[in-house]
């Protein structure tokens, strides 16, 4: 099966034009007057000409893109890849340079849509996501141009390709990209994935899989304890863009908050919906405090399971007895654009389980820290 590459470029020159259109007019007849006579609440409409310049400068990189590297395609050895089995195919990348680096992301995306007309959104969970790094000597020449190995082994425990319900779907995509001199390359594929056969069993613990190395860029600190047992030390300030995002956040809605609070000077109306702004305010800092400044301290032994989190001064502990402790487990948690963070859940015999709230951005990272916390607790 041969899938061509998802091109934005026409959506994407076609919505950059039709709010360029819009917007122009507006500002230049409605908020530019209004600004000049001194009304300041107009300021808030320059929003919009801003926007259309980021939109039409998105186009143009994706058109840039399409000139440099071409169509890209992709060919399954099957029809459908399997849960439970693996994923092989190759990327036909006419134009990419033969000494590149390609980071494969393969993602399970779970697409909701909610209401209806104006009030229509669109949220896409990761369910589940892997990556690979094909290296520059694990291209093949083709006929065309450089050929990329793809292969992945599938989930059993993940959604199947569902598309019967619009506004509930699972999608599987395949994001090849390589950063470059100039523009990158970067394409994106949906790729099938049928449910696994009736009565498929897992693969048996340790069967096919090694155990899960430790990453070279981890940060996590790893000491024996004086009274037994090992403790893994999370230092705050690992998930920098995920805190720079937040931040950005806070600083919009910081900069929103104090703008209202300018423009408007009394009214009931008003008060409540500045307690409302300023509770979303405080909501989002507190989020970015969390992930910038919380430090978690887990220590575990034979005897059991303790875990410590600080954040600025202050500190809360959770412990659960080595009886009591099952699987440990991997699970999405915070979620940037679609660049998953890891928790790990601890399940326990009695109680709701324990979520190592630690952000971990290396899925590899998170594995080998559920795997070190289990041997410890033997």
């Amino acid at each position: 099966m041969r899938i061509r590459s998802q091109s934005k470029l026409r959506v994407a020159w076609a919505f950059a034009i039709f709010w360029n259109l819009v917007s122009a007019p507006a500002t230049f007849l409605g908020a530019v007057p209004e600004i000049q006579k001194g009304h300041a609440i107009a300021w808030v409409a320059l929003i919009f000409p801003f926007v259309g310049a980021g939109l039409l400068i998105w186009a143009t990189h994706l058109t840039l893109r399409l000139w440099r590297f071409g169509v890209s395609w992709i060919e399954l050895e099957t029809g459908t890849a399997t849960l439970g089995g693996p994923l092989r195919a190759r990327i036909a990348a006419p134009r990419l340079p033969a000494d590149s680096t390609v980071l494969l992301t393969l993602t399970c995306v779970n697409r909701v849509v909610t209401g209806s007309g104006r009030d229509r959104s669109t949220w896409e969970k990761v369910v589940w996501q892997e990556e690979q790094t094909v290296a520059r000597e694990g291209l093949e020449p083709g006929p065309e141009g450089e050929v990329v190995p793809v292969s992945f082994r599938l989930p059993l425990d993940a959604p199947p390709t569902r598309s019967d319900n619009p506004n509930d779907r699972i999608v599987w995509r395949l994001e090849a990209r390589a950063h470059l001199a100039g523009v990158n390359y970067d394409e994106q594929f949906e790729v099938p994935v049928s449910p696994a056969p009736p009565g498929t069993a897992p693969a048996a613990p340790g069967a096919a899989a090694t155990a899960p190395s430790r990453p070279e860029t981890s940060r996590i600190v790893v000491e024996p304890c004086p009274e037994g047992g090992t403790r893994f030390v999370l230092p705050a300030g690992r998930n920098i863009r995920a805190t720079l995002v937040m931040a950005l956040f806070a600083f919009i809605f910081v900069g929103g908050g104090g703008l209202f609070f300018y423009l408007v000077r009394s009214g009931s109306h008003a008060n409540l919906f500045g307690l409302l702004v300023t509770g979303v305010i405080g909501v989002v800092v507190l989020i970015t405090l969390y992930i910038g400044f919380l430090r978690t301290s887990v220590v575990a032994g034979p005897a059991g399971l303790a875990i410590t989190f600080h954040l600025l001064g202050l500190s809360w502990s959770v412990r659960a007895p080595s009886a009591e402790i099952g699987d440990i487990t991997l699970k999405v948690g915070m979620q940037v654009g679609m660049i998953p963070y890891y928790d790990l859940k601890i399940a326990r015999a009695t109680g709701r389980p324990i979520t190592i709230s630690s952000t971990l951005r290396d899925k590899r990272e998170a594995e080998w820290l559920a795997a070190e916390i289990k041997k410890s607790l033997r």
